[in-house]
């Protein structure tokens, strides 16, 4: 059986060999895509440039509500004329651990709802607005636990 086996790759290696032989002596030429004469009209696409950005807006420790500050920073990152630019805007909703599990995963879906509804409020339309809920992140200094108390805003500009 074994020697059976081993005359097919022996066979096999010399046929390959053979074959590439053949290839190398009869060297073929590569066929026009398009015959000469016939002229199809391209047309240049222009690509939108864009530009992705992002910022955070923070809240308060067990807290969902939009602050002032909040509002007048999305009120002034999104004037008319860029909100006509906008490609997507993806909401990522956080929170940290501390306290109880349940009342944190609520917080991050409410703290995301509440920024959807003021962009909404500023005439962004709602199928350009994605929203994901992270789970809530142990935060191992309190700087980082107030961070992690937020939503991160991440658009798209075309122009």
């Amino acid at each position: 059986m074994m020697v059976w086996i081993s005359l097919m790759l022996v066979g096999t290696g010399f046929f390959l060999i053979w074959f590439w032989a053949k290839l190398v002596k009869n060297p073929r030429t590569v066929l026009p895509l398009r015959k000469e004469g016939s002229f199809i009209q391209e047309k240049n696409i222009v690509v939108k440039d864009s530009c992705i950005r992002e910022f955070s807006i923070l809240f308060s420790a067990g807290s969902s509500k939009l602050e002032k500050e909040a509002m007048d920073l999305l009120r002034a990152e999104w004037e008319p004329k860029i909100i006509s630019q906008i490609g997507y805007i993806q909401l990522f909703g956080s929170a940290d651990v501390s306290g109880h599990l349940a009342k944190n995963r609520r917080l991050v879906k409410e703290r995301v709802r509440n920024v959807n509804k003021y962009l909404l409020s500023l005439g962004i339309s709602n199928d350009k607005i994605n929203q994901t809920f992270l789970e809530p992140i142990y935060g191992k200094s309190p700087e980082l636990r107030r961070l992690l108390r937020s939503v991160k805003i991440q658009y798209k500009i075309e122009t």
